[in-house]
């Protein structure tokens, strides 16, 4: 059996941690990191038992922050 190396974004949402592999668009969760990564392991291994489907690795990532505006919720009036 092959195996391939994917890279995984993983955050936390609440009390669960959040793992997303962003080639097939498969996400997982977990109450620590580790069950996020081995559920979504679990996931991506079945994604893979199907035809055709294949993972590629991502050779370079750059993850930043930018700002976007918010617009502003009108207050409702009263008539």
């Amino acid at each position: 059996m092959e195996e391939v190396e994917v890279t995984v974004f993983v955050w936390r949402e609440g009390k669960w941690f959040i793992a997303y592999e962003p080639v097939s668009g498969i996400a997982d969760q977990g109450r620590t990191v580790n069950e996020a990564l081995e559920n979504l392991k679990e996931a991506l291994e079945l994604y893979l038992e199907e035809k055709d489907t294949e993972l590629y690795p991502i050779e370079r990532v750059m993850i930043t922050k930018i700002k976007v505006r918010k617009a502003k919720k009108a207050i409702p009036t009263k008539s």
